[in-house]
């Protein structure tokens, strides 16, 4: 049988892309920038933003909307491909939500925790899903929900400001949707050229039987491990990478598998 050839991009899409998220979800004080921006435009004449009530849903500045969105597409890309996976072959429940936990030696914050939720199903097809990133010391978290059509291509996206409280939301533009609907993951056969093995794999969540899959490139020698079970929401179990051309390490683990998820910032 002719073994279907792996695609470079994609056997490292993966990393990649957690690379991405980790160095926006390190950079906490972006989003304090951005609360900062829909505080002073929430501000009336003469009363200051700390003294009103927060509104729970409210267009926030134009800046800050350009901001929130180029944050929300770089995670969208970075969790659509956590654990060679898509959204369109999600193997979730409505209800089902898995964290994982990111530690890398540079990020002197200590772990990140990463979520991917799947919140509800709805009857024209589209569904809502959740994306949360928290960690540093003081436990910042950033929450995102959106709303997929049927092909996945994002129609809405909610989220709420970690400094004021208040709860925007933003359609995307049509290079967001270009963006999204190019996404792509490899395919299990061409992942099978690269697998080691079936391995026992310890972790918070129990014992699982993952497939442990590995790739080197040769071109640069990063190096990743990755392994995935069918059991798990999400597939990804464990990872582990390294880049010698910046001496970088990261490292993911399964921590939680969550039931009975629904919406937190009052999506449907």
């Amino acid at each position: 049988m002719t073994k279907t050839p792996f695609p470079r991009h994609l056997l490292i899409v993966a990393a990649v892309g957690i690379g991405i998220a980790l160095t926006l979800s390190g950079c906490f004080s972006m989003s304090s920038t951005i609360s900062g921006a829909v505080s002073q435009s929430a501000e009336q004449p003469g009363q200051s933003a700390s003294s009103q009530p927060a509104p729970q849903s409210q267009p926030s500045s134009p800046g800050a909307a350009v901001v929130y969105r180029y944050q929300f597409n770089a995670f969208y890309e970075a969790m659509w491909n956590f654990g060679w996976f898509g959204y369109k072959d999600a193997n979730y429940h409505p209800g089902q939500g898995t964290a994982w936990q990111i530690t890398n030696p540079r990020n002197s914050e200590g772990p990140t925790i990463f979520e991917r939720a799947f919140l509800k199903a709805n009857d024209d097809k589209t569904q809502w899903w959740r994306l949360k990133i928290a960690g540093g010391e003081a436990k910042d978290e950033i929450i995102y929900e959106f709303l997929g059509g049927a092909d996945m291509t994002v129609q809405k996206v909610r989220y709420r400001d970690p400094g004021s409280g208040q709860i925007g939301e933003f359609i995307p533009n049509q290079s967001d949707s270009q963006q999204q609907r190019a996404l792509s993951t490899p395919s299990r056969q061409q992942l099978a050229n690269n697998l080691v093995g079936t391995e026992s794999v310890q972790g918070r969540e129990g014992t699982f039987a993952a497939d442990h899959y590995s790739y080197t490139d040769a071109q640069s020698s990063y190096t990743g491990d990755i392994w995935i079970s069918k059991t798990v929401p999400g597939y990804m179990v464990k990872f582990l990478s390294s880049d010698p051309r910046n001496n970088s390490t990261s490292n993911g683990e399964l921590v939680h598998i969550e039931t009975g998820v629904t919406t937190s910032l009052g999506s449907y």
